[in-house]
């Protein structure tokens, strides 16, 4: 089944809301201010059955200048308009900003329709006509069907809802593989329900009892039910104008152009990269930090145009630009938009988002330029490696950047793979990737980092792992651990014994700091299982501003085996230990302290501290019997 919404569009008092009445037999002016005015002023809906059995839906807009704003707010998710011209009056000035504003936000399909014939007479709706081709020429509408009808005496009104059904036929259907999207224009309570909304739904399907959220504001909402038509339904589907019961919210809560969808696939933003353009018509110009409205979906915002290469835009020109807002909102890649200026309230131009959330960006940059041109008109390929390279630290999923830069998930992970062969992606997690550049930053701060370490301290092997996490400051650990990953397999800096250091890095001694490690091993190889304390050891040496850092860096070497803070060995002393261990399990399966004592010949404090270092080492587990290998394969 299709679904759509047709839409109207002209002048005030041109008899738009009497054509569709005419059409649906619904009066759509439903405020008393309407009825007394005799002028549409808020949006209007209604719905007609096609002959296939297609429920369409209709919004009708206000004509008034006053209210171009409201007229704003509804025709984001047309499908089809009737751009309506009265006869008696024909074009008129909101017929042309009206023509604008559709042209602006891309709609493709329409028919014209010329009412009021029955007061005027045939030469003059000739002339009308003639006068709509030449306004339409070169847009959307320069060949569409004319359609002349007289609601009073209802003449025309089959062959205009035949040829509007035979348009709609035609019609691509809606995507429902995307997630579902509803701006909302109406926001209203009803006894015994809540708060209802009411929009057009853009892509996907919605159901009853789905859980959503509400942006910008990112408030969780249940649907407990749907209407559509005013028909109670189980599931919406794109392209058909919904209402929606949200009873966990106040109607204050929400306004018009605030958005319903999924968790986690709307993102507010504050900015957005676009493609702008100027009428062709029109005697302004936009400058550089010009304050502008923007309507975009059904939200009015206030923001400032910063031209990206440029310091004014011209009728018929089109530009890259950065929309800076004053609050935020929500928007998707692709989408269009509107801006009028601020005062007095003129349509302007508009154009397409390119990204949604991007980051600020300097004028006359040609990065900034360049990646507005991928994003407009770039492969999926380098669509997808801009995001990752402007998503610098970010370190976001695929999902998460098919989510805020509008990417077509299908095929991202092999898009990814691709880039990673040809060295321009690096992979981290199974679904990450950060840029090679953002890589080379990284390597270089690593680089920097551990420079300055061994420099600092040329007798130490290198920094510990835990100062080196923290020195990188990624704000995320298992990221950094990662990065450290790739840059030990491109051999830039090595991991021994719970420190980092760089690949090529080795400790180099004076000659007077190789005289002290001879001292040193020659006094522990000599001492065996009797070693003096450390401490006191440390204290008897004169030159302590070297004896202590050539002493830490036999123990980074593990020349050196510091068993507790009061006990070190030799290296071979402590493989003689173990070595005793294993010879004492050979004939006892558990060994207590005591037995280990006496077969060493050492004192109980140097066995305790020996024995409880292999427990630590995982050589040897304590039980409540005695100790025993941890793995009995040692033996």
């Amino acid at each position: 089944m299709k679904y759509g919404i047709i839409g109207t569009a002209g002048h005030v008092d041109h008899g738009k809301t009497c054509l569709i009445q005419a059409l649906t037999g619904i009066d759509t002016d439903r405020l008393k201010e309407e009825k007394k005015r005799g002028i549409t002023i808020e949006l209007g809906f209604a719905w007609m059955d096609f002959p296939g059995g297609e429920r369409v839906g209709i919004v009708d807009v206000p004509g008034h200048e006053k209210f171009v704003k409201n007229m704003l707010s509804g025709v984001g998710g047309m499908d089809l308009v009737m751009l309506v011209v009265a006869a008696d009056e024909g074009i008129m000035p909101q017929t042309v900003e009206h023509l604008d504003i559709l042209s602006i936000l891309g709609i493709r399909h329409g028919v014209i329709v010329i009412t009021k014939t029955d007061l005027a007479d045939p030469e003059l709706v000739d002339l009308v006509e003639e006068d709509i081709r030449e306004l339409t020429k070169d847009t959307f509408l320069e060949n569409a069907p004319v359609i002349p009808v007289s609601v009073y005496k209802n003449q025309g009104i089959h062959r205009l809802k035949e040829t509007l059904y035979q348009i709609y036929k035609k019609l691509p259907d809606h995507k429902e593989t995307r997630a579902f999207r509803l701006p909302v224009d109406r926001v209203f309570s009803l006894k015994g329900f809540g708060t209802i909304v009411t929009g057009t739904l853009l892509g996907g399907n919605i159901k009853k009892d789905q859980e959503a959220y509400l942006y910008p504001e990112n408030l969780p909402v249940k649907i407990r039910s749907i209407q559509v038509h005013e028909t109670g339904v189980d599931k919406a589907h794109a392209g058909q104008r919904v209402a929606l019961n949200l009873p966990d919210r106040k109607k204050e809560e929400i306004h018009r152009g605030d958005v319903v969808a999924c968790k986690n696939t709307m993102y507010p933003s504050m900015m957005a990269d676009v493609a702008l353009s100027v009428l062709r018509h029109t005697e302004r110009t936009v400058k550089n930090g010009s304050r502008v409205h923007v309507y975009h979906g059904t939200k009015e915002l206030l923001g400032k145009v910063i031209l990206l290469d440029r310091e004014e835009l011209k009728a018929g020109e089109t530009c890259y630009a950065q929309l800076r807002l004053e609050e935020e909102t929500v928007m998707e890649k692709g989408d269009r938009f509107v801006i009028r200026f601020y005062s007095p309230a003129e349509t302007i131009g508009g154009g397409c988002i390119l990204d949604a959330c991007p980051r600020k960006r300097k004028r006359h940059d040609k990065n900034a330029l360049e990646a507005c041109r991928i994003k407009e008109k770039g492969t999926k390929e380098e669509m997808l490696e801009l995001s990752v390279r402007e998503h610098r630290g970010r370190f976001f999923t695929l999902d998460e950047l098919a989510g805020r830069n509008s990417l077509d998930r299908s095929g991202l992970a092999g898009l990814a793979q691709a880039l990673v062969q040809k060295g321009r992606l690096i992979q981290l997690e199974e679904n990450v990737f950060i840029h090679r550049e953002e890589m080379d930053f990284y390597q270089k701060k690593a680089e920097k980092i551990l420079n300055d370490f061994h420099r600092a301290f040329p007798l130490k092997q290198g920094m510990g792992i835990e100062e080196m996490r923290s020195r990188m400051n990624l704000g995320n650990p298992k990221v950094t651990d990662q990065i450290l990953e790739v840059l030990k397999a491109d051999k830039i800096i090595k991991e021994e014994q719970g420190t980092i250091s760089k690949k090529r890095f080795k400790v180099v001694l004076k000659e007077d700091e190789d005289a002290i490690v001879k001292e040193i091993l020659t006094h522990y190889e000599a001492a065996g299982f009797a070693p003096l304390a450390t401490e006191l050891y440390l204290k008897e040496h004169k030159n302590q501003k070297k004896f202590k850092p050539v002493f830490i860096s036999l123990l980074n070497k593990k020349s050196l085996i510091r068993l507790d803070e009061q006990y070190c060995v030799h290296q071979e002393w402590y493989e003689k230990a173990k070595e005793a261990f294993r010879e004492m399990v050979k004939t006892k399966d558990k060994i207590l302290l005591g037995e280990y004592r006496d077969y060493l010949g050492c004192s109980r404090k140097v066995a305790v501290a020996l024995l409880e270092h292999f427990d630590k080492n995982g050589f040897t587990k304590k039980t409540e019997e005695g100790r025993i290998l941890k793995n009995p394969v040692s033996k």
